[in-house]
């Protein structure tokens, strides 16, 4: 009998271990779920909600042909079969992304309980505030809408090999001809489909996290959260400033990363870390932003805000706690969006005007109608409003509450 309940044991050790293994993933998915698909992730952890999606016979269907689809990808001699037939079935089709997103609009119209989770989770939330506009039940369609055109986007990057908008920073890292990473996309998608995953979006969800995760292309969320890690202290020092006393609210520095796997900052970047500690060290603003991530070159080793602020600190003796790192933006349009997302974040008075320096030639580009153009193209709003320029380098400008809107489709910085 003893014999026998030692063998019970160890069998119910084993089979624990399996479904504990079955639901491991690495802590980083968790942020670039958070960071990218805000309302995927919102719903994994509303469970009254996740239960009204999973139970749902039309949402079920979708998720059902989708996993057996993945299964006959797998079916192929994993040595030959090429990337695009492993990635196609986690695709969601423009039928799939309209089905869903109607099936969501009758939901929200039948339950109370998705009523309230739009109300009081993705609302507050500001990343979808572009939508609000249209009223609760279309912003959470159109939430969804956004989010599978996200997913879609890194399975067709990071997944197919198709070349982003900014192929030089923003690329896959591997072959997708080599055996290496055919074999590759096909243990993860075996391993994955092991789960089971119920939900309507989260096979194709966990795919993509793991795209991002082994292509190493997690910059979005490396210095997460920075409000307690990075920013802990000047976060702190914020609720203890009078901003009555300053002209400015804050001095923004853009960045200007190096082209050489050599250097951490470049000549221009340094001369705009110069123009900030002199707007800093004036008097005008009790604050400077840093912003630039691990951008230039082709996957940076280092995130150049970090090393703005380690400049600012050793050459300028600027406290510490009076520096505001951002260390994610890739481009002169996300310097000013993110900085503004900081400012709000850290209950910086955004009716008050900040500065914003660079370089001659990229602040009259900074000042320029071409800019604007480009913030409507890419991000499809204004993150922030130009006002006056003060000389070659410094423009004043006002933060916008928009700029809080996810953007999925730029995964590395969205």
């Amino acid at each position: 009998m003893k014999k026998y309940v030692i063998i019970l044991c160890l069998l119910l050790t084993v089979i624990g271990y399996s479904q504990v293994a079955q639901n491991t993933y690495p802590k980083v998915y968790q942020k670039l779920a958070n960071k990218n698909y805000y309302l995927l992730n919102a719903i994994d952890h509303y469970p009254a909600v996740k239960n009204i999606f999973e139970d749902d016979t039309v949402l079920k269907d979708i998720s059902k042909v989708k996993h057996q689809a993945i299964v006959a990808s797998l079916l192929g001699d994993s040595k030959t079969i090429d990337a695009k037939d492993l990635v196609n079935p986690y695709i969601f089709t423009d039928s799939e992304i309209l089905r869903i997103s109607e099936r969501l609009e009758a939901l929200y119209a039948k339950s109370e309980v998705v009523r309230e989770f739009v109300k009081t989770e993705l609302k507050p939330s500001g990343a979808y505030n572009l939508y609000e506009g249209e009223g609760d039940k279309k912003l959470l369609s159109q939430a969804w809408a956004l989010c599978a055109r996200g997913v879609n986007h890194v399975l067709k990057v990071y997944g197919q090999g198709e070349s982003p908008q900014y192929a030089e920073i923003d690329s896959i890292s591997y072959n997708v001809n080599s055996s290496y990473y055919k074999q590759t996309l096909f243990v993860w998608s075996d391993h994955l489909v092991a789960n089971n995953l119920q939900a309507f979006y989260s096979q194709s969800t966990q795919f993509v996290l793991s795209l991002l995760y082994f292509n190493h292309r997690d910059e979005a969320v490396r210095y997460e959260p920075l409000a307690t890690l990075e920013n802990k202290n000047v976060k702190a020092y914020i609720s203890n400033i009078d901003f009555e006393q300053y002209k400015y609210a804050s001095v923004l520095v853009l960045g200007n990363g190096p082209e050489n796997y050599r250097d951490r900052l470049s000549a221009l970047g340094k001369f705009n870390i110069k123009l900030g500690a002199e707007a800093f060290l004036s008097g005008d603003v009790p604050l400077i932003i840093v912003s630039g991530g691990h951008a230039h070159p082709y996957r940076a080793a280092y995130a150049e805000a970090i090393e703005m602020k380690k400049e600012l600190i050793t050459q300028y003796n600027i406290p510490e706690n009076c520096i505001i790192i951002e260390p994610y933006a890739r481009h002169t349009t996300t310097n000013l969006r993110n900085a503004s997302r900081l400012l709000i974040a850290y209950n910086v008075p955004i009716d008050r005007l900040s500065l914003v320096v660079t370089n001659n030639f990229h602040s009259e580009y900074t000042g320029s109608e071409m800019f604007v153009n480009r913030c409507f193209t890419e991000l499809g709003y204004q993150p922030v409003t130009i006002k006056k320029r003060l000389n070659k380098t410094t423009l004043e400008y006002l933060p916008q509450k928009e700029s809080l809107q996810q953007n999925p489709l730029e995964p590395l910085d969205p």
